[in-house]
């Protein structure tokens, strides 16, 4: 049996966008092309793998002057939860993504092996 997370960004599809990037396109607010680009407002991602995910948006200076950046770590099955990060550097761990809206920390979907 293999559980997955599912991560669910919710945001005005007329103000925002989202793309999965890698750390070094994180780091920098640089994008993959427009057409790799969630816009509907409600996007669902399943988290299906272990590690470290990014993501962005794309409109304008959001990611870079307004810091509309997000990672997260998944770790792996049966792992214990981290300990949360001191406040001050919390932005990097989570920031104001958009109104994002995330079920991280509970299984939504069991796949049969």
């Amino acid at each position: 049996m293999f559980h997955f997370l599912l991560l669910v960004f919710n945001y005005d599809p007329s103000k925002h966008n989202v793309f999965k990037v890698n750390g070094t396109l994180f780091q920098s607010c640089t994008f993959p092309p427009a057409n790799e680009a969630l816009s509907t407002g409600k996007d669902i991602i399943q988290l299906k793998t272990e590690g470290r995910k990014w993501y962005v948006c794309g409109i304008a200076n959001h990611c870079s002057a307004r810091q509309m950046k997000f990672v997260i770590t998944v770790l792996p099955e049966g792992a214990p939860a981290p300990s949360p990060p001191p406040s001050s550097v919390a932005y990097s761990v989570v920031s104001s993504v958009f109104g994002v809206i995330m079920a991280t920390m509970v299984a939504i979907g069991v796949i049969f092996a």
